[in-house]
């Protein structure tokens, strides 16, 4: 086909959801606050929440690709879908999403960053931020472009389908929260039947040096900025935002009282709660805003770069 050509290919694939292999606990404790985990506990009256293995509404729409003026293989395009089910099933098993509305996948994959930023110049009316991929509510498209490391490009459309997920069914989730997830999404894999997320090296090389600096952001501003101003300042570039989010959502989902806290926290914006998750920690998160920041930094100066099993 010449370059002169826009060389079009468009495929439409069933997402199915896997199933789950462990259990999850559910119990109250005494003072009324529900708690979640992958761990049985002696002693303690837990309900075990099996996750869905009927087929669901949300396990039948499709993904469409479309790739302009480059070539997909078919282990690419089979990656793509594979990825997508990934990011379904993390938001379906990890946290327990009820995928009540559908979720539309439309992928547009552009040649080069060249004709990315041109893409995104005429659809915005003008000069875009930098990125690797955006994701547009409007029509539920994702647009990314073939990276120098093609690799990435693929992590990439993981990302952005974490912000159509969390974007169609929790779209008051803070910003953190939402980038924060979307970080985790882009080292999603499954090992073994289990799902896993690992150190994102690049969040580390932000956050790591700002960290021994004193110049990290404390958690107690960063949960409070709003998402005006905290998107205001991650297109300025004033501070790596972003990366903080990621390593801040690895942490807490490492730890059972991270993860359940991210739970309780997501179901709670499902439910249409608007409440600053600023305000949500004492009551959700054990040993409040204090113990949050203690462990926080505590963990920044321990290892962490090691996968976190699901």
């Amino acid at each position: 086909m010449t370059p002169h050509l826009p060389a079009v290919l468009a495929i439409l694939l069933p997402l199915i959801p896997l199933s789950a292999t462990a259990n999850i606990y559910k119990w109250t404790d005494e003072n009324g606050q529900v708690h979640f985990s992958d761990k049985k506990i002696e002693n303690v009256k837990q309900e075990v929440i099996k996750p869905r293995k009927h087929k669901s509404d949300w396990s039948r729409y499709d993904i469409s690709v479309e790739a302009i003026d480059t070539n997909l293989s078919n282990q690419e395009l089979n990656k793509i879908v594979t990825d997508v089910n990934l990011v379904y099933e993390f938001y379906d098993r990890v946290l327990f999403f009820d995928f009540y509305k559908t979720v539309p996948v439309k992928v547009l994959v552009l040649k080069d960053k060249k004709a990315y930023y041109e893409h995104l110049r005429k659809r915005m009316g003008k000069e875009p931020s930098a990125s690797y991929g955006i994701y547009f509510s409007q029509d539920n498209q994702i647009i990314v472009y073939i990276q120098e490391d093609r690799a990435r490009t693929f992590r990439t459309i993981k990302h952005e389908v974490s912000h159509a997920i969390t974007d169609t069914v929790t779209p008051y989730a803070q910003s953190w929260l939402n980038e924060g997830l979307a970080e985790q999404m882009e080292t999603l894999t499954k090992v073994n039947g289990q799902l896993r997320i690992t150190s994102h090296w690049e969040n580390y090389r932000w956050v790591n040096p700002l960290k021994r600096h004193e110049r990290l952001m404390d958690i107690s501003t960063f949960l409070r900025l709003p998402n005006t101003r905290w998107r205001h300042a991650q297109r300025n570039g004033t501070a790596p935002l972003q990366a903080q989010a990621g390593q801040f959502l690895y942490f807490l989902l490492s730890t059972p009282v991270g993860k359940s806290f991210v739970i309780r926290l997501v179901h709670k914006l499902e439910r249409g709660d608007r409440t600053h998750s600023y305000y949500l920690v004492d009551k959700d998160y054990i040993g409040g805003i204090r113990g949050l920041e203690i462990n926080w930094r505590n963990w920044l100066s321990g290892e962490t770069d090691k996968h976190i099993n699901f």
